[in-house]
Parts: structure tokens; C-alpha cells; sequence
């Protein structure tokens, strides 16, 4: 009996956001700290969860893709997205950099609330 079952690229991203610590809220929550809440929302990045093929995203998608990745603590290109998909101006080594330092602070995910 067979019981490997071959998963798309967003299935496996699931799996990623799974296994990172916060899962999906808390990087996204990471990634707009740092890049900025223009990146978009949640929803805009879990989208990327229903994604079969990364070669299916578009250009803003894959940078998405990236900054979430990266989050994840994996390495975007054995993903199939290349560095050169961040913005010229932004160095991704530092990117990646700041994102995990941002990411080891203490955060609230969405579902948690501030205590006075």
C-alpha cells in the first residue's frame, strides 16, 4: 500500500506556516512590521496557500511569497523564488536579517489581546 500523496506548492505552505511558530498570523503580522501594511493582509497572503505553482504568481505575489518564506525559516529559492524577486533598493540579506530578529520579539497574534 501507497501512502505518499503528492501535495501542491501551497499545500506544502501550509505545512510550512504549520511549522513555524505562530503560523501564518504571526508572520504575516512580522512582514508588515517590517516591510509595512501596504504588503497587504492576512488574507492576501494565505491566498498564496491555494497557489499549485509558484510560476502561477504574479511579480508583487512571488515577493510575497518570498517575505513569507523567509518567515517560515525556509529558503525561498529551493521554493522556486529567487532573491531577485525583492525590490532592487532593498538588500535581502539584511531583509532576511531584520525579519527573523523582528520575528524573535515577543508578538500577539490577531486572536490575542493587548493587557493593560
Amino acid at each position: 500500500m501507497n501512502t505518499m500523496r503528492e501535495v501542491t506548492w501551497g499545500e506544502a505552505l501550509v505545512v510550512a506556516a504549520f511549522r513555524s511558530p505562530g503560523g501564518l498570523n504571526v508572520a504575516v503580522n512580522v512582514i508588515r512590521e517590517v516591510v509595512g501594511t501596504q504588503i497587504g493582509t492576512r488574507n492576501t497572503f494565505g491566498k498564496l496557500m491555494r497557489c499549485e505553482t509558484p510560476e502561477r504568481l504574479d511579480r508583487k505575489d512571488l515577493w510575497r511569497a518570498w517575505l513569507l518564506l523567509t518567515v517560515f525559516g525556509e529558503t525561498p529559492s529551493e521554493w522556486g523564488i529567487d532573491a531577485d524577486i525583492v525590490p532592487a533598493w532593498i538588500d535581502p540579506d539584511k531583509l532576511r536579517e531584520q525579519l527573523l530578529k523582528t520575528l524573535s520579539l515577543p508578538h500577539l497574534d490577531s486572536n490575542q489581546e493587548h493587557s493593560d
